[in-house]
């Protein structure tokens, strides 16, 4: 469809190529949320619709800049609100690292303490977000190259149809999406307010750990 629409503007068919956005538009409000693959099908076809010209290959590196670019716009609100937990599963991570005798911290309880502080720290997760996601796209170019040889099964440089739906979610949380919950869970723990309350709560619990043993 999106192939057609290109082609019928191409050729001066004007009023075929809008009667083939007309339907993009139509499946853009029929599409089911609950349905990754229906979604993903979407953000193909409008990115071919997009295309100053038609051709048969499927997305270059650029296009996938262009992708990338448009997932670091949309993430930050997503990243604000993961940046916290993402804090405690890498401390649930490094205490599974640790012999049992030496886990100390219970993350489900440091939790539970530091839930009725974060509603507080929701603005500054959110800059945080916005901070790092525009951070990253200063090297798109950078990432929609990694972006494209993860997901470029064939090898063609390209990355078609199956290789899109297949692969781009996990693609963007590999390449694009690791990389600003990193940046971002470290520059949290670098904020005053939020870190304070976080190393007094770990502290808390670490005493009343050692008040039980003894």
């Amino acid at each position: 469809m999106q192939h057609a629409a290109a082609s019928s503007g191409s050729l001066g068919m004007h009023d075929a190529a809008a009667k083939h956005r007309e339907e993009l538009e139509d499946k853009l409000e029929a599409v089911d949320a609950s349905d990754p693959l229906s979604e993903l099908k979407l953000v193909w076809d409008t990115i071919l619709l997009h295309r100053d010209s038609p051709q048969e290959e499927g997305l270059d590196v650029e296009e996938v800049e262009e992708l990338v670019l448009a997932h670091l716009v949309a993430f930050p609100d997503f990243l604000a609100d993961d940046l916290v937990m993402n804090l405690f599963r890498q401390v649930q991570l490094g205490q599974g690292f640790l012999h049992a005798e030496k886990q100390h911290i219970n993350v489900a309880t440091l939790l539970e303490q530091m839930k009725p502080r974060l509603d507080r720290h929701k603005v500054t997760a959110l800059n945080i977000a916005r901070e790092c996601c525009t951070h990253l796209q200063t090297h798109s170019e950078t990432l929609a190259s990694k972006l494209l040889l993860r997901m470029d099964l064939d090898g063609d440089g390209y990355i078609g149809e199956d290789d899109f739906l297949k692969c781009l979610v996990h693609a963007l949380a590999v390449e694009v999406e690791n990389l600003a919950i990193s940046a971002g869970v470290q520059q949290l723990l670098k904020e005053e307010g939020f870190a304070d309350e976080f190393h007094q709560a770990v502290w808390d619990l670490l005493v009343a750990g050692d008040h039980l043993q003894a």
